[in-house]
């Protein structure tokens, strides 16, 4: 869907950032600006600044940026269309929804609902297979609540479904329900009981199918679709939000497992939907509790599922707690054997998520043994990597001494020479790439931040700007998002914050462009200054063409083509002349 430029002009215009901002954090006046606690990473102070003047919000702590569109796609986890989208909503401007690309979206989720009743339909009609999850501990309401259903053992049951319904085969394709290889297209989903996926609104965006016998893949889901983007939502949460917004959520894994806690009136579970829990999750998950129950499975597979979820929702700053299953069950064989009322005291239960890592660490070893207590040492210190608040890291290092005797100091010292081992291999390995939003920040590129104030000079400061142009042009800006700000500059005349952001749709550029206008007034920089930053954009273009160049020669003395090396040898030492000019 594109929205045409004054529509989103209106949009913008009428959702001042401040009481946009004002409706997910407590904002103070300090001076011009606002200041509040960042959302986007566990933080304690006021770190972030929000300025009505400039409509751009700016963590000084975790370096997340934006306009008002930039800090709903970001805390509800929405692309741009839908972020605009939203906040047309919540000003009541109606969108125009009549391109294409809108029509398909809305004809996919139209295909999602007509493939759930026809699914549903079939499982009514098949009293085996209804009494197979009458077997699994379902009953028939839970089966209607959920919508659950039946794909026939067949490779065109759907197809002919939809063909009598006059649906074109390749958007069967592109809903996900219609697989093709080569010439021949067939169903997706046979002999498999089906799970509707409902995102958050109650809209069907996809399946899974799970087998009745021992078949692999044991359970399938829908592909990536329009509407369906795997790691983004959780299932049941629709169900979950009719009740209102919950004060904790209980992540589980399986389809099976949450449907069966709502069937026993827990109905604050959602299920990730066969992927790793992902940062989109964890913030789907802030987005209407700061509580989160962990109940994975109990082997080794859920422990190490279990160790990922902890430090991907510790490091979107959320409470974490474990539900501990013993013998090896996962929640739904679990309440089957024990029943509910033991599942409930397993919550009572809980512990918080770092000292249940070290509680299942500390079993099955004799702390009084040298080699046991060391071991067990490693194994804490790989756990509290995980927190970033110094309090809690302290509070769990004298936990540990107790149980060790190790003292506060070297555990400590221990876990710094990790965390620092760490940050060296992430600044070795992604250095060049661009400044992570939002709570995984590390060093970004020297260039980069020249780019980002040359470019506030040539906006602020017409006598530097002159001077600049006189060095620099275009296409030397290496970033992409900057690189485009400088021709909406050169050649557009464009000035304003807002009308340069608004040419950006993906949430790491706006970020880029917001940091421009919120780095600090820079109209008393010297030349000399200037030229440093100059030096330092050229050097860094220079020394990727010299990189570029030696890959080139590499490739060329492969294959012995000695005319094509000649001359990338002498681009080489030209280059090189220029870089040491500098």
């Amino acid at each position: 869907m594109r929205i045409p430029e004054q529509v989103i002009d209106n949009i913008m215009q009428k959702n001042d950032i401040v009481d946009v901002i004002s409706e997910y954090v407590s904002l103070k006046r300090v001076g011009r600006n606002f200041m509040g606690v960042c959302p986007f990473h566990n933080d304690k102070g006021p770190s972030l600044s929000v300025s009505p003047d400039k409509q751009l919000f700016h963590c000084f702590g975790c370096g997340a940026a934006g306009n008002v569109v930039g800090f709903i796609m970001k805390i509800r986890n929405l692309d741009y269309i839908d972020a605009i989208r939203f906040l047309a909503d919540r000003v009541n401007i109606t969108l125009d929804t009549s391109s294409n690309k809108d029509t398909e979206i809305e004809k996919i989720y139209e295909i999602n609902i007509q493939a759930a009743r026809f699914f549903y339909n079939n499982l009514k009609q098949n009293s085996e297979k209804i009494k197979y999850l009458l077997n699994r501990g379902l009953d028939i309401k839970t089966i209607q609540k959920f919508g659950l259903g039946y794909s026939i053992d067949s490779y065109d049951g759907l197809i002919n479904f939809f063909k009598k319904k006059g649906y074109d085969e390749k958007l069967l394709i592109k809903a996900g329900l219609v697989s093709q290889k080569e010439n021949r297209i067939y169903d997706r989903f046979r002999n498999r009981i089906m799970f509707p996926v409902f995102d958050h609104k109650g809209r069907v965006i996809g399946f899974g199918g799970r087998v009745l016998d021992d078949s692999k893949p044991k359970y399938l889901n829908s592909p990536e679709t329009p509407v369906f983007k795997k790691g983004t939502n959780l299932y049941a949460l629709n169900f979950v939000l009719k009740k209102g917004t919950p004060d904790a959520l209980i992540l589980v894994e399986g389809y099976m497992d949450c449907i069966k806690l709502h069937q026993h009136g827990i109905e604050n579970t959602v299920a990730t939907l066969g992927t790793a829990l992902t940062k989109e999750q964890a913030r789907l998950i802030k987005r209407y509790c700061n509580t989160v129950y962990l109940c994975y499975d109990s082997d080794a597979a859920g422990r190490t599922a279990t160790l990922r979820g902890i430090e991907v929702l510790h490091s979107e700053g959320l409470n974490v707690k474990i539900i501990n299953i013993p013998r090896g069950k996962d929640p739904d064989e679990y309440i089957n054997t024990f029943g509910v009322g033991e599942f409930k005291k397993l919550i009572e239960k809980s512990l918080p998520a770092i000292e249940h890592l070290i509680y299942a660490s500390k079993e099955n070893k004799n702390l009084d043994d040298p080699r046991d207590r060391s071991n067990f040492i490693k194994e804490v210190i790989d756990i509290l990597k995980i927190l970033n608040n110094e309090v809690e890291v302290h509070s769990y290092a004298a936990k540990i001494y107790e149980l060790t005797g190790i003292s506060i100091e070297v555990i400590l010292d221990q876990l710094n020479k990790v965390k620092n081992t760490k940050t060296n291999n992430w600044n070795n390995n992604y250095g060049n790439r661009n400044n992570n939003i939002g709570g995984n920040t590390f060093m970004e590129p020297g260039y980069k931040k020249a780019e980002r104030k040359l470019l506030m000079l040539i906006l602020k400061d017409d006598d530097i700007k002159e001077y600049i142009l006189q060095k620099v042009n275009r296409e030397d800006f290496i970033t992409p998002s900057y690189k485009k700000v400088a021709t909406l500059i050169l050649e557009n005349g464009l000035k304003e914050v807002n009308d340069i952001i608004k040419h950006f749709e993906e949430q790491n550029e706006i970020q880029d462009v917001a940091l421009i206008f919120a780095e600090e007034d820079l109209t008393e920089m010297d030349f000399e200054t200037v030229e440093g930053l100059i030096r330092t954009l050229k050097r860094a273009k220079i020394e990727r063409q010299i990189e570029n160049i030696k890959l080139k020669i590499k490739e060329k003395e492969r294959s012995n083509d000695f005319n094509d090396l000649l001359n990338l040898t002498r681009q080489l030492e030209e280059l090189k002349r220029q870089l040491s000019l500098l």
